[in-house]
């Protein structure tokens, strides 16, 4: 066939194409309209000025202030940013459900005494949504719009969204801070005082201890949790009296955040239950707190030091040699995996994964108590593990050069020219040593079938 006899062809393909696309187009912007036509309000929620919710004499109110929500009413605060963009979403998208057209006699449909106004200013325009009772029957509300005599149903959800409370309103945050910009974390308590600086990334300092090893980790948690935590409950009206609270100096537990934009302190009180009376600073509101934010402080205090073997980088290490004086094994990273080589030049391949998950948990190995350099045994070690960097720099030396009775071995480790002696429990050491065995189950010595392959010298054919 001559192009020629095809220009037809594309012709008809072409106007059917058109034909297809208008048709397209024409049904999607069908489409849209009839969402349009569906929407109760015509707005976006960067619109909306302020929003009140009126239950009888009762009014809560909110006003947005450089782009911040504050409630006006019945006090004076901050307002829970997340759950007020949610109601002003449920506005900009309600939608009505059915429209059952204009009603005089609002009794039936519980709107001549409704239990929710919805009150907002949009560009400068007052609208209100009245909220009456439940449709018989069904999963929605009977409602009408600003002056608009016909009478809507809405969802039971879009109901639920818009009906807060005023504790759902009241911003819970405890302490509003930027993780990335803390630099240090104050507790003070009636009988002791921790202050801690940040000297990195993910490592910290006990401020006038510069020995002490802090476990940066754990830290790292308090201060997570800290930042998640939220109020559960407000005492209104303000109690005159901090005491039975344990609210005053003499029993408060203080906790400082310093960040580059100045301090927050949170006030840690006496039990409840479940939860905790705390207090948003000198002259913050008296709140409930759940008391496991409590418990993770004293916890975090408990094991503030870090007693780790090693608490370096695994991505760090390259090169790990361990076993027994004369057996010992050497793996080398390369690429996805490591290469393992043994006595007898035997030798295997782990994936990273596996290697890395036993250094993992060499790291969460702890002693229990470190020894005078003169109480450590002079002969020969057990055991030894060294961790090195790409470059062949040691990261860790460590030997195993006793035992204190059948629980507890004794361990020497170091870095550089810098070793302790360090008791350590048996059983947990003793379970990562089998760890680091299985990666050497299947070495095969030089020359063995399987280095050989199929087909090769020596194999049967």
């Amino acid at each position: 066939m001559t192009p020629r006899r095809l220009i037809p062809y594309v012709v008809v393909f072409l106007i059917l194409a058109g034909v297809y696309g208008g048709l397209r187009w024409r049904q999607e912007q069908q489409v849209a309209r009839d969402e349009q036509a569906k929407k109760v309000f015509h707005l976006q929620e960067s619109d909306l000025s302020d929003l009140s919710l009126v239950r009888g004499k009762d009014e809560v109110r909110l006003v947005k202030k450089d782009q911040v929500w504050h409630l006006t009413a019945p006090l004076n605060t901050t307002a829970d940013q997340t759950v007020v963009a949610s109601m002003l979403t449920t506005l900009a998208r309600l939608r009505k459900e059915r429209d059952l057209g204009a009603e005089k006699d609002l009794k039936p449909f519980g709107l001549d005494k409704p239990g929710l106004v919805v009150k907002f200013t949009a560009q400068g325009q007052p609208h209100q949504l009245v909220i009456g009772a439940k449709v018989p029957g069904d999963q929605n509300y009977y409602v009408l719009r600003d002056q608009d005599p016909h009478l809507l149903t809405i969802s039971m959800g879009s109901k639920d969204s818009l009906d807060r409370q005023l504790l759902a309103l009241r911003d819970k945050i405890l302490l509003p801070f930027i993780m990335g910009e803390v630099k240090g974390l104050k507790v003070k308590g009636p009988k002791t005082a921790t202050a801690l600086s940040k000297t990195g990334p993910q490592t910290w300092g006990w401020v006038g201890r510069p020995d002490f090893r802090v476990r940066g980790d754990r830290v790292e948690k308090l201060l997570r949790d800290l930042h998640i935590a939220r109020a559960k409950n407000f005492l209104e009206p303000p109690p005159k009296k901090l005491e039975p609270l344990g609210l005053v100096p003499k029993r408060r537990t203080e906790i400082t955040v310093a960040t580059s934009a100045g301090d927050r302190t949170l006030w840690l009180g006496t039990k409840k239950g479940d939860a905790v009376y705390a207090r948003l600073g000198a002259g913050g509101a008296v709140v409930l707190v759940d008391a496991a934010l409590a418990d993770e402080v004293g916890r975090t205090l408990a094991s503030l030091e870090d007693r780790r073997l090693w608490s370096g980088s695994i991505a760090a290490v390259h090169q790990v040699v361990w076993g027994p004086p004369g057996k010992t094994w050497t793996a080398r990273k390369d690429q996805g995996a490591w290469k393992i080589t043994g006595p007898d030049q035997a030798a295997t391949q782990q994936p990273a994964a596996r290697l890395e998950l036993a250094l993992w948990n060499f790291q969460k190995l702890e002693g229990a108590k470190n020894l005078p350099p003169g109480d450590a045994p002079k002969g020969p070690p057990a055991f030894g593990l060294e961790l090195l960097d790409q470059a062949g720099k040691p990261l860790l030396h460590l030997e195993e050069v006793g035992a204190q009775g059948k629980d507890r071995l004794m361990v020497r480790t170091g870095k550089g020219k810098t070793t302790a002696t360090a008791l350590i429990p048996r059983a947990p050491f003793r379970q990562w040593q089998e760890e680091m065995h299985r990666l050497t189950a299947a070495a095969e010595p030089a020359g063995s079938s399987r280095e050989t392959g199929k087909g090769g010298k020596g194999s049967k054919k």
